[in-house]
């Protein structure tokens, strides 16, 4: 009974070591996914869901136009196996980076995805300001952003594609999860057609309620769901539009009978505060990438249900 006992002790301590090698085998052969956006993160985080955590790059309120690398950005970026980016367009900060990557780390611009909608950069005049002749027109646009509109995420049937682009890539990296990568873009693609129609019942009613925003965020919502907007207050969020654009601005709330100007949480709010002064316009918030809610798999869903309402809620009242 003794020696049984020995034996029996010998096999469970066997099995045990098999175990942990197994799970340690397993946790280093989960990929290191580097993703640039809440939106985007949201999305990745959700196809690795059982294998692996994404990190994200640009936590709170940073915003793709805008942002600067850290040095511990740039370590985090040398251990990558993945980096995802909306487009060599947008995130342009990322150029030296990458370049300096080592040779495994695979770049995933998901604008590369099939089947996704890409929109051309708006460029009317006129009353539809999306291109202005003080300095900001839609030549020099093109030249930072390239000529098609980069805010494509704001479409969620344009997220279901890049579900599926997601699972294909991680799949090639690892090919141990292919199986469960495929079942989780399944799901999620699931979710985000729940999700359009949600939106589109939130969204109701406004299509024939002008508005105004602070830089032109807003075209793939306005394809998706019918909304009527009238234009930006700048094609370059970095750069501040001059007075005389800010009176063509004024003059256009006024003769179009714009019902809401939306600022952005990332930029200052003076100048939508500005504009709407004196008018019968009021003011609301429109957040491209949701900063204020917590990364994560339900992220993408939270602040698209976010922008929704802010969108309903200016529009009918």
């Amino acid at each position: 009974m003794h020696v049984f006992s020995i034996e029996r002790a010998g096999r469970v301590l066997w099995l045990a070591g098999v175990l942990v090698l197994a799970f340690a085998w397993q946790s280093a052969a989960a990929p290191n996914v580097i993703a640039t956006i809440k939106p985007i993160h949201s999305l990745a985080a959700a196809i690795l869901d059982g294998v692996a955590e994404p990190k994200l790059l640009l936590e709170g309120g940073a915003s793709p136009h805008s942002y600067a690398l850290k040095p511990s950005d740039a370590e985090a970026l040398s251990g990558a196996d993945a980096v995802i980016r909306v487009s060599e367009n947008l995130e342009v900060f990322l150029d030296k980076a990458i370049a300096t990557l080592p040779g495994k780390a695979r770049i995933i611009d998901l604008d590369h995805t099939p089947g996704l909608t890409l929109l051309p950069v708006r460029k009317a005049r006129g009353l539809k300001h999306y291109a202005s002749a003080e300095g900001e027109g839609a030549d020099e646009h093109e030249h930072h952003h390239g000529p098609m509109d980069v805010h494509f995420w704001l479409d969620p049937v344009n997220a279901m594609s890049m579900a599926d682009y997601l699972a294909q890539q991680f799949a090639e990296i690892d090919a141990q999860h292919a199986a469960l990568y495929r079942a989780n873009a399944g799901k999620l693609k699931a979710r985000l057609a729940a999700l359009d129609e949600e939106l589109s019942v939130t969204l109701r009613g406004v299509s024939d309620r002008p508005f105004i925003v602070f830089h032109d965020v807003t075209q793939y919502l306005e394809k998706r769901y019918g909304l009527h907007g009238l234009g930006a207050i700048t094609l370059s969020p970095e750069r501040p539009p001059g007075a005389k654009r800010l009176s063509e601005i004024r003059d256009a709330i006024s003769r179009a009978k714009a019902i809401c100007v939306f600022s952005e949480p990332q930029f200052p709010p003076k100048l939508v505060e500005m504009l709407t002064e004196g008018t019968d316009a009021k003011r609301g918030v429109l957040d491209e990438i949701g900063a204020a809610i917590p990364p994560g798999p339900g992220q993408y869903f939270e602040f698209m249900r976010a922008d929704a309402k802010s969108l309903a809620s200016c529009l009918k009242s």
